[in-house]
């Protein structure tokens, strides 16, 4: 939910900043939309490593969240120093 509205916040500066800001929302809607699609397969890895009472991090989701994130915010400083 926080990256959705990210990207309503990233339309809404759209105005001062042009058209940059579309790679910045296009950025934070593509990694909602990849969190929210594998969400159910994420839960259910999750329940039954509980039910084992062996659960292992999910590396891969971590670390592409993490780039997502760092990559926002590269993109982010980099719009607003241009404009």
């Amino acid at each position: 939910m926080a990256l959705v509205t990210v990207s309503a916040i990233f339309l809404r500066w759209l105005p001062q900043h042009g058209l940059p800001i579309l790679l910045l929302f296009a950025v934070s809607a593509g990694a909602a939309a990849a969190i929210y699609a594998t969400q159910r397969r994420r839960y259910s890895v999750s329940s039954d490593g509980i039910h084992q009472g062996n659960v292992d991090a999910d590396i891969t989701a971590v670390l592409w969240t993490a780039f997502a994130g760092v990559l926002l915010g590269g993109l982010g400083v980099g719009i607003v120093l241009m404009g």
